[in-house]
């Protein structure tokens, strides 16, 4: 195992939301993190605080001054292994809210100090933490475009496929499965990856481009080919099977993505003279357009809750992330300074994860969903792109 966990306090029925991370007047939260043992506890206190500090809902106090609600202990003991006890108290309330013991091998120390940022931010807020969620993302190198596996800050970019050139790419609901296309050999098949085993297989194999989209509930791939010409859209089971043509269109038809319920289907057409957003039910049927805002618009990607579409907009001559809600309304602009391509949310609905150029090279990036707190997560000396969230991994 990873690393094991032991509670000794805190219950559901205990649970007491202290910030309502929904609320538009939020308040922040004053918590201080203090820590005692070796350095590996100024390790694992400065990563746990660097990620409840991205989310903008915590105001940190040094521990030796007043005026923290909330105070973090951290406790650390490093022998063959990696001991942490860690207490959550109430200065409030003056009571104990979560007390928990942790355990890891020392090569995984990060897990482990995102493992108590996720289990700190789901006392205060009643949410699960994406801080043990990874990204993964194609680096372009020389004439090579290979994928990568990484933190959700950038750490531990582990390369997963290094042949032939990637393109799209999509996790499967579980977190178990990667599927993603790839051209050898001068043909572009769509491949599934086994993130257990590592094993590959090829689950479809065509002539002319085909491309991954997303991956509903129930593990139907949505993916375009132009197998018959034009590229237009199809479905398929996550083992291959089952193959189906959902759209039929004088235009080409791209980028599907399911709805978090799987019941529709967000995807870029130019049927009507320019790429736009439109959405229609997963059987094919019922399309709508969502986008009339400017005359190239791409890269859906739905929030988990299912009522936004973020999506790449040129303005002024630069491609920005822009979000819009599903039936067209409320239509928002995200970033503003160079290119910015490729977003996907966070499984938590909070963050956006996106490539942009603002640098020189593309890079990584993450944002919360209201454009503000920007990072960059990889090097500026390479070329990342196209970045995908996971969903909830598995302790």
């Amino acid at each position: 195992a990873l690393f094991t966990f032991h509670f000794s306090l805190f219950t559901a029925s205990d649970a007491k939301v202290y910030i309502d991370i929904t609320s538009p007047a939020l308040r922040k939260l004053p918590i201080s993190i203090s820590y005692t043992g070796p350095a590996a506890a100024v390790q694992i206190a400065g990563i746990a605080e660097n990620d409840l500090d991205f989310t903008g809902i915590f105001y940190f106090i040094d521990p030796d001054v007043a005026g923290a609600e909330i105070r973090v202990s951290i406790n650390v003991e490093v022998l063959e292994e990696i001991k942490a006890e860690v207490e959550v108290f109430d200065l409030i309330a003056n009571r104990t809210v979560l007390n928990k013991r942790y355990r890891a091998d020392r090569k995984y120390l990060r897990a482990l100090a995102h493992g108590i940022a996720n289990d700190v931010f789901e006392v205060v807020t009643g949410r699960k933490g994406v801080f043990r969620t990874k990204l993964a993302y194609i680096v372009n190198s020389g004439n090579k475009k290979w994928l990568y596996l990484t933190d959700w800050d950038g750490y531990n970019p582990v390369r997963i496929v290094s042949k032939g050139l990637s393109a799209s790419h999509s996790w499967s609901p579980d977190a178990r499965y990667f599927i993603y296309s790839s051209e050898r050999n001068r043909k572009w098949n769509i491949y599934s990856l086994d993130l257990k085993s590592y094993r590959e297989k090829v689950l479809f194999s065509s002539k002319g481009l085909n491309l991954v989209g997303g991956i509903s509930p129930d593990n139907r791939v949505a993916f375009s080919s132009s197998r018959d010409g034009s590229l237009e859209i199809y479905v398929m089971n996550i083992n291959g099977t089952g193959i189906k043509k959902l759209t039929r269109s004088y235009g080409i038809d791209v980028s599907p993505v399911f709805s978090p319920d799987g019941s529709r289907i967000a995807f870029v057409s130019d049927r009507g003279g320019s790429p736009q957003i439109y959405v229609m039910n997963s059987n094919g049927r019922g399309v709508k357009r969502v986008t009339f805002e400017g005359p190239y618009n791409t890269s859906p990607a739905w929030s988990p809750d299912g009522k936004w579409i973020a999506y790449v907009g040129r303005k002024n001559g630069k491609n920005q992330v822009f979000m819009i809600k599903s039936d067209s309304t409320d239509l928002r602009q995200l970033t503003s300074t160079g290119n910015n391509e490729n977003p996907s949310f966070s499984p938590d609905g909070m963050f956006i994860s996106f490539d942009s150029d603002r640098g020189g090279n593309k890079n990584i990036y993450l944002m919360s969903i209201n454009g503000e707190r920007e990072r960059r997560i990889t090097p500026r000396k390479i070329k990342a792109m196209n970045p995908r969230w996971s969903p909830y991994l598995k302790k």
